[in-house]
Formats: C-alpha cells, sequence, structure tokens
C-alpha cells in the first residue's frame, strides 16, 4: 500500500512481470536455435531484477549493480536476435564499467545528480540505438517475417526502455516504470501466444525450405545468371533495389527468391559470399589485398578485412600467408611479411 492508502500500481505488477519474464527467459534458453538465445535469456532475468527492484528499492538494494546494466543487456540482446553486427567487446567493456560508476555514484553513493544525468543519458542512448538499428537493418534482411518481427520491436520493445529512461530523466520515473511493466507484461502474454512463431521468424533456415514456383524459378536462373556468369556483385553500388530494378522483379519477390533459392538471410551476406569467394580465387596472382578487394567490389580495405574475418575467421593477409606456406613454403616469409603490414 502506498502512504495514501491507495494500492501501488507497480508493487502489484511488478512480481506478475518478473515471474513471466523469467518463464520467458527460460524458454528462451531452451530453443537452441534461436540467434541470441543467451544474451536474449540474460536480458529477460535483468528485466525481471529491474522491475523487481523498482518497485521494492529498499527491499533489493543489494540488486543495484544487475539492474544497472539492463539497457546495455538489452542493447545487446537485440543485437543478437536480429543478427546485427555487434559492438567490439573493449567498447561494450568500457560502456559497463561508466554505466556501473555513474549508476553507483547517482544512486548507492553519494547522490550526485550529474551522475544520475549521465547514467539516465546513457542507457537512453541505448535503448533509442534499438530501433534505428532495427530500420537500418531493413533493407537487408531477406526474411518477410523477419522484417515484420523487426517493425514490431521497432514499435513496441524499443519504446519500453525508452519511456523508462525519458521518465526518469524529467521526473516521473514511478509512472513511467509502471507503464513499462504493463506494457511489457502484455508483450510477454503476446509472447506466449506466438512463441513458436517468433522462434521460427528467429531461427536459421532449416534443412528443408519453402519451394519457389515457377516464376521465381526463372528469376533464380536470372538472379544466377547476373551473379556469376556477369559477376555484377563487383559493382560496389549493387543494392538489393538497384538488383530488382535489373531483374524487373518487385523487391518482396527477390528477397524470397534469394532468401529460399540462395538459402541467404541477409542481402550484405549474400554479396560477401560471392565477393570473398571470387577474392580468394585470385589469391595466387601477385595483386595486392586492396587491389583484390577492390576488384571485387568493396569500397575500403577496412570494410573487406572486416567481412573476411567474419567469414573466414582470419584476416586476408594471414588467408593468403598461410595459403602460400601450403603451397610454396620457400615465399612464407613474404607472405607473413605482407600480413604483419596489413595488421599494421
Amino acid at each position: 500500500m502506498s502512504t495514501t492508502g491507495r494500492p501501488d500500481v507497480l508493487a502489484v505488477l511488478a512480481p506478475a512481470v518478473a515471474a513471466a519474464l523469467v518463464i520467458m527467459a527460460v524458454l528462451a534458453w531452451q530453443q537452441p536455435r534461436l540467434p541470441g538465445r543467451r544474451d536474449m535469456s540474460l536480458c529477460m532475468a535483468i528485466g525481471a531484477a529491474f522491475f523487481l527492484y523498482k518497485a521494492f528499492p529498499d527491499a533489493l538494494a543489494f540488486g543495484l549493480p544487475v539492474v544497472l546494466v539492463g539497457p546495455l543487456a538489452s542493447n545487446r540482446a537485440y543485437r543478437a536476435a536480429f543478427e546485427t553486427r555487434a559492438r567490439p567487446v573493449t567498447i561494450d567493456l568500457g560502456l559497463l564499467m561508466v554505466i556501473l560508476v555513474m549508476g553507483g555514484v547517482g544512486y548507492a553513493g553519494p547522490h550526485w545528480i550529474g551522475a544520475q544525468w549521465g547514467f539516465s543519458l546513457i542507457s537512453l542512448y541505448l535503448f533509442l540505438e534499438l530501433p534505428v538499428m532495427v530500420w537500418r537493418g531493413l533493407p537487408d534482411d531477406l526474411v518477410e517475417a523477419r522484417r515484420n518481427a523487426r517493425l514490431w520491436v521497432l514499435g513496441l520493445g524499443a519504446v519500453i526502455g525508452a519511456l523508462i529512461c525519458v521518465g526518469a530523466v524529467v521526473g516521473y520515473s514511478k509512472a513511467a516504470v509502471s507503464l513499462g511493466a504493463a506494457a511489457t507484461l502484455a508483450l510477454c502474454v503476446i509472447a506466449a501466444g506466438f512463441g513458436k512463431s517468433i522462434v521460427a521468424t528467429l531461427a536459421p533456415v532449416q534443412a528443408e525450405p519453402q519451394a519457389l514456383d515457377d516464376r521465381e524459378g526463372q528469376v533464380l536462373r536470372r538472379l544466377r545468371h547476373l551473379m556469376r556468369d556477369e559477376q555484377i556483385f563487383r559493382d560496389p553500388g549493387l543494392s538489393l533495389s538497384r538488383l530488382a530494378q535489373m531483374l524487373d522483379v518487385p523487391e518482396h519477390r527477390l528477397r524470397r527468391v534469394i532468401h529460399i533459392g540462395e538459402d541467404q538471410r541477409n542481402f550484405s551476406t549474400y554479396l560477401n559470399a560471392l565477393r570473398i569467394a571470387a577474392m580468394k580465387a585470385r589469391l595466387d596472382s601477385d595483386e595486392t589485398i586492396l587491389a583484390l578487394a577492390l576488384e571485387a567490389g568493396y569500397t575500403s580495405l577496412s570494410v573487406f578485412n572486416r567481412a573476411f574475418k567474419a567469414t573466414e575467421g582470419v584476416t586476408p593477409t594471414a588467408f593468403r600467408a598461410a595459403r602460400i606456406a601450403r603451397t610454396n613454403p620457400s615465399n612464407a616469409k613474404t607472405a607473413e611479411a605482407e600480413s604483419d603490414a596489413g595488421k599494421a
């Protein structure tokens, strides 16, 4: 009960929301095909701790450090779920330290208002970055159902976190948390009803993909001719919309053709696979790594290095050095020197 005799809405909602989030975290953890299931489970568990802490701050004061990492955990979970490129670990560790220090000083220590504002603004940034990531990922996403899921996330999930942060900044923290708790509980109920569909939407393509119809099969053959025979993937400005214009098909049809016919989930991944394969076929030439990258369709060496390492697990110069060492040991030192220069 509150001091005015009216029931405390947050005290009533928090246990229910926490229980729902813990159940969702367990269910997510049990889905091995779900991208980012560990990050998602951790995010939901921290969310449960957050609502309980906000409802009973005196009794659960020891849980403040867990609550403080919530915005960063949410950000990482969204990135993992939608296969968005993660930030470097060093940056996340730096953000984690800043969040813990500001949050500790602002809420557990001297209660400095500047630290509270700093923590709230960083948290707000981490939440507002989510709809930006979701929006930017839409053109690259080939899975129609997942594109729809991105729009739901854009409109609901990220807004809840931003609402709570804005409420804290303008002095209506408890009201904002109560609204966030009610919205989160509603989302949990919806997720429980559509859980299997959500997993199927986010999970990787399975061994038995859907079939293309005759018209889509013709589009696939024309697509393969353009990509493998004419090698238009070497065009640095090639986009899905431009490719759709070249093939004279709607974008949504082309997305389906590439997704099902080529077993791909992202257009950039599809392009990278073709470009890297073309580059690897020319590794034995005397061309520099930069020249090969530009020839394959990349606009800079840094972009190419990042894409190559994500695919092969090593840098292109290290890959070339290893190949030369296997085929011509006498030139291994030269390749190793080039690898060191590329790292520099």
